[in-house]
């Protein structure tokens, strides 16, 4: 991740974190340190996720169709929970952590779709660029997620008094059905497929991107790719390989 890139984002980071702390109330129990960190923030506004009106997609019926499946989800979520402000720190960390993960996506050509938890659901539509191309934005969404964990997220969790986070990240595709659920103006997309399953499910590593077989089966070979994958794990009943780039 260049300098350009990480000041970017280190940047949103920052306007989300106010944006975050400006709907705490004011007898909110912080810490003496993120009370600090919050002071004179005026900001209140909601953070948009970008992708949505540049990139429209179409939802409703089950048209056969492919996606790439990444999910993200942070680890041990209930354990920072459980910690002395931890409802507050969760509140804050996940508005901060979400609308990274969306902006990254969207710089790869992806849509977050469900915020699920502790876990973001995004796509990668086949449609207009094939399977390949898919499967490549969907890893350098990952990779970039990761180096933002590393250089954006916890540097600046640790700045205003957060506890750091560790991510899982689980890439799969298949058939999904992209459709909206909700009562008449207030709906929220919804995607279902075996896919979407396995994908949450392979969000079992510490900072550490798994992809399915049947995704590493048709991972696209490009001239000069340093991508691989080590040993995979079993997953209930199916293997998920982790990826990494290789530095030599």
């Amino acid at each position: 991740m260049n300098s350009a890139r990480q000041s970017e984002l280190f940047t949103l980071a920052d306007k989300y974190f106010k944006i975050a702390s400006s709907h705490l109330n004011s007898g909110a129990n912080l810490s003496d340190e993120l009370r600090k960190a919050i002071k004179g923030t005026q900001i209140n506004e909601e953070a948009e996720v970008p992708g949505f009106e540049e990139r429209p997609m179409k939802f409703g019926k089950f048209v056969n169709r492919k996606f790439v499946i990444l999910m993200t989800d942070i680890r041990k979520s209930t354990d920072l929970i459980n910690q002395e402000y931890g409802i507050i720190n969760m509140f804050l960390i996940f508005y901060i952590y979400a609308g990274i993960v969306a902006k990254i996506v969207d710089t790869h050509k992806g849509t977050s779709t469900e915020f699920l938890g502790d876990g973001v659901l995004n796509l990668f539509d086949t449609e207009n660029i094939g399977l390949d191309r898919a499967l490549m934005n969907s890893m350098g969404a990952a990779l970039e997620i990761m180096d933002a964990r590393h250089f954006i997220l916890n540097p600046f969790f640790s700045q205003v008094g957060l506890p750091n986070i560790n991510l899982g990240i689980g890439i799969d595709h298949g058939v999904t059905i992209v459709t909206k659920f909700g009562y008449r103006n207030d709906t929220d997309l919804k995607a279902f497929g075996r896919c979407v399953y396995n994908a949450a499910k392979y969000c079992k590593g510490y900072n550490t991107i798994y992809v399915s077989e049947d995704s590493k089966t048709n991972w696209p070979i490009t001239p000069g790719g340093k991508l691989i994958f080590g040993t995979p794990i079993q997953v209930e009943d199916k293997l998920a390989y982790p990826a990494r780039i290789n530095q030599i």
